[in-house]
C-alpha cells in the first residue's frame, strides 16, 4: 500500500498543459474582474444585476485560483525545498491582490447600496438568495474597510510583508536540522522527527529529543523573533486601521463567534484545569517520577502498546470500519480517500511536522498530509484529517463563496471523527492495551485544552506587549513560560519546559490567521457534546449531523449550533462537555 499521494487529478505538473492554461486564465479573469469593478461599481442602479454579475465572476476566479494555489501549496508541504512551488505561490498571491481589490470595491459598493436595497434584491433574484448569508456578511464587515486605495496598498504590501515573513519561518523550521544522540548513536534529525520522539516508549529518548528540540529552537531564536514581531506587528497595525479593537476582535468576527461564547468557554476551561492537573500528576506517578511530570513526558505512552506498531493497511481498515459504524456514507468516503490516494503519510525529511488537509473544492477532492509511524496517535491524526475532507464533501454543489466555514466548526468535524476512531481502537484493542488508548485520548484532550489555553494566553499577552514595540527573545521566552505556568500549574516541572515553545508553534506566524488556538479547544469540546448526543440518540443523530455540516458554511456558530439543539452561550453546555473528559480522568486515576 502506497503512503504517498496522487496529485495528478489536480494537475499532472507545473508544466502540464492544463496547469499552464489555468495559470494564464487566472490572470485573464482577474483582469476582467478588476476592469468590471472599475466600470460598474459607480452607482446603485440595477443593484440586483450588479450583485449577480460580481458573484458569478468572483466565484469563477476563486475556482481557478484555489485549484492553482492548492496544488502549489501541496507540492511545497511535501517538499519544502521545491523553489518552483514557492515562486508560484508568490506569483499567485500577487494575482490574488487584484481580485481582492475588486472584492473590496464591491464590498464598499454594497455598503453604499444599503440594507433595504440588498433585501429587495434578495427577494427578487433566486441566485442572489442562494448567497444571502455571504452578502449580509460582506455588508456587515464593510464597516472595517479602508478606502479602495488603502486596501489595495495593504493587499500588495502583505504579499512582500507578513506573507514573506511567514514563508521564511516555514522554510526555516522545515529545513532545520540538529545533531542528537539516540540509543548511543549520533543522528541528524529534523524538528518534525524530534517531535515524533515525544511519543517514544524510552524515557531517555524522549528526554534527549526534548533537549535537542530546545537547542534547535534556540539556534533560530533571533530569526524567529524577527518573523513573529513582523507578522504580529503588521496584523495589529492593519486591524487597528480597519477599526477593530484588537486582533482577537477580528478573529472572533472571522470565526462567526461572539465574545460571549468565547468567554463562557474559557471560564469552563479555567474551572477544569485542576482536572487535567490531576491527570498529569497521576501520569507522573505511573511513569515513576517522585513529583511533578517533566514536560518531555507530557506525551509519553502509559500502559502497554503493541511493540510491532500498526500497519498502514490496518489503520485504513480501522478507520473505514469505525466510520462505517457511524454511517455508510462516511465509511465509503474514507474508503475512497485511501483508494484514490488523497493522503501523503510517508515520513521523510523535508515535510512539515504538522497534519494538514487542503480542500480542492473546484474538483470535489481534498488532500491530506501526515507522517505515519504506526502509533495509535497516527491513526487518530489520519481520522482527524479525513474528517476535514468529509466536512468539505458535504458542501458539494455550493458556489465557491458559500463553502467557507470558520475554523472552530472545521475542527468540530475533524475531532468528531477522532472520537469515532477512539471508540473503534478501544473496542478492538487487547485488554492490556486499552489503558494505553485511554491515556492517549486524555493526552490529546490535554493538548487541545491545556496547551492551547497556554497558547491563547501567550498570544493575548504578545499582542498586548507588541503595542509598545518589538519583543526580544528573552521577553518572548518569559511570556511563554508565564503562559505555560498559568495552564499547567504545578502539575508539570517548570524547569523542564524549554522557553522557546513559541518557535515551534506555527500558528503564531500564519499571517491573517491569528489566534489559531481557542478554535481548536472549541472544536474538541463542541465535538464532545455532539458525540454525547450521538451515543444517546444513535442513528437519528446521523442525518441531523450531516445537515449541520452542510449548513455550517452559511450560518454563524450560534445559529449552526441551534440546529443540534445546543446553546453555545450556556456555561452548563461547556461544563458538561468537560465532564466527559473528567470521567475519563477518574477512570485513568483509578477512582472508577
Amino acid at each position: 500500500m502506497q503512503l504517498t499521494w496522487d496529485l495528478s487529478s489536480i494537475y499532472p505538473g507545473f508544466h502540464s498543459e492544463s496547469f499552464l492554461r489555468d495559470r494564464r486564465h487566472v490572470e485573464e479573469i482577474t483582469g476582467e474582474l478588476a476592469a468590471w469593478a472599475a466600470s460598474q461599481l459607480q452607482d446603485v442602479q440595477d443593484a440586483s444585476g450588479v450583485m449577480e454579475q460580481f458573484l458569478k465572476q468572483y466565484n469563477a476566479y476563486k475556482s481557478i485560483y484555489l485549484r492553482l494555489f492548492s496544488y502549489a501549496e501541496l507540492v511545497f508541504s511535501a517538499d519544502s525545498s521545491n523553489a518552483e512551488a514557492v515562486n508560484l505561490m508568490d506569483e499567485l498571491e500577487e494575482v490574488s491582490s487584484g481580485a481582492e481589490e475588486a472584492r473590496v470595491s464591491f464590498r464598499k459598493w454594497l455598503a453604499g447600496a444599503g440594507a433595504e436595497e440588498l433585501e429587495a434584491s434578495l427577494s427578487d433574484n433566486a441566485y442572489l438568495a442562494e448567497h444571502r448569508f455571504y452578502l449580509h456578511e460582506l455588508q456587515m464587515k464593510s464597516r472595517h474597510l479602508l478606502s479602495a486605495e488603502g486596501e489595495a496598498v495593504i493587499a500588495r504590501m502583505q504579499a512582500n510583508g507578513s506573507k514573506a515573513w511567514e514563508r521564511l519561518y516555514m522554510r526555516t523550521l522545515s529545513t532545520l536540522r540538529v545533531d542528537v544522540q539516540i540509543d548511543g548513536k549520533d543522528r541528524i534529525m529534523s524538528l518534525a522527527d524530534l517531535r515524533n520522539l515525544a511519543y517514544d516508549s524510552d524515557a531517555a529518548v524522549r528526554k534527549a529529543a526534548a533537549a535537542a528540540e530546545g537547542e534547535a529552537c534556540r539556534s533560530v531564536a533571533e530569526q524567529s523573533a524577527a518573523c513573529i514581531n513582523a507578522v504580529t506587528g503588521e496584523a495589529a497595525a492593519v486591524y487597528e486601521l480597519r477599526g477593530y479593537t484588537s486582533p482577537l476582535h477580528k478573529v472572533l468576527e472571522a470565526s462567526r463567534m461572539d465574545e460571549a461564547t468565547l468567554e463562557v468557554m474559557l471560564q469552563a476551561i479555567r474551572e477544569s484545569l485542576p482536572v487535567f492537573h490531576r491527570y498529569y500528576t497521576k501520569k507522573a506517578e505511573l511513569l515513576g517520577h517522585p513529583g511533578a511530570l517533566p514536560f518531555y513526558d507530557i506525551f509519553a505512552p502509559v500502559g502497554r502498546e503493541s511493540s510491532a506498531g500498526i500497519p498502514y493497511a490496518e489503520a485504513q481498515a480501522m478507520i473505514v470500519s469505525g466510520f462505517s459504524s457511524f454511517s455508510a456514507e462516511l465509511g465509503a468516503f474514507a474508503q475512497k480517500v485511501f483508494e484514490q490516494r488523497w493522503i501523503d503519510a510517508e515520513p521523510r525529511s523535508g515535510k512539515g511536522s504538522f497534519g494538514m488537509c487542503v480542500d480542492i473544492i473546484p474538483i470535489g477532492e481534498s488532500r491530506m498530509i501526515t507522517s505515519f509511524h504506526g502509533n495509535y496517535i497516527d491513526v487518530s491524526v489520519l481520522a482527524h484529517e479525513i474528517g476535514h475532507a468529509y466536512h468539505s464533501s458535504r458542501l458539494a454543489g455550493q458556489s465557491m463563496v458559500n463553502t467557507d466555514y470558520p475554523v472552530p466548526v472545521a475542527e468540530t468535524a475533524s475531532i468528531f471523527c477522532e472520537s469515532l476512531i477512539s471508540g473503534e481502537l478501544l473496542q478492538n484493542a487487547p485488554a492490556g492495551e486499552a489503558a494505553a488508548i485511554l491515556e492517549r485520548s486524555l493526552a490529546d484532550a490535554g493538548y487541545y485544552i491545556v496547551d492551547f489555553y497556554a497558547r491563547y494566553c501567550f498570544e493575548s499577552s504578545l499582542y498586548e506587549r507588541r503595542q509598545s514595540g518589538n519583543l526580544s527573545v528573552d521577553e518572548l521566552n518569559a511570556l511563554m513560560l508565564d503562559s505555560m505556568t498559568a495552564a499547567y500549574g504545578e502539575s508539570v516541572l517548570p524547569d523542564s519546559i524549554h522557553p522557546y515553545q513559541w518557535i515551534s508553534k506555527a500558528g503564531y506566524y500564519m499571517a491573517g490567521n491569528e489566534f489559531l488556538n481557542f478554535p481548536y479547544s472549541f472544536g474538541l469540546l463542541f465535538s464532545k457534546g455532539l458525540y454525547a448526543q450521538y451515543k444517546k440518540q444513535g442513528q437519528p443523530f446521523v442525518s441531523r449531523y450531516e445537515q449541520f455540516l452542510s449548513a455550517s458554511s452559511t450560518r454563524n456558530i450560534a445559529d449552526a449550533a441551534r440546529l443540534m439543539d445546543i446553546d453555545v452561550h450556556s456555561l452548563a453546555f461547556w461544563r458538561d462537555a468537560l465532564q466527559l473528559i473528567a470521567g475519563d480522568v477518574r477512570k485513568f486515576a483509578g477512582a472508577e
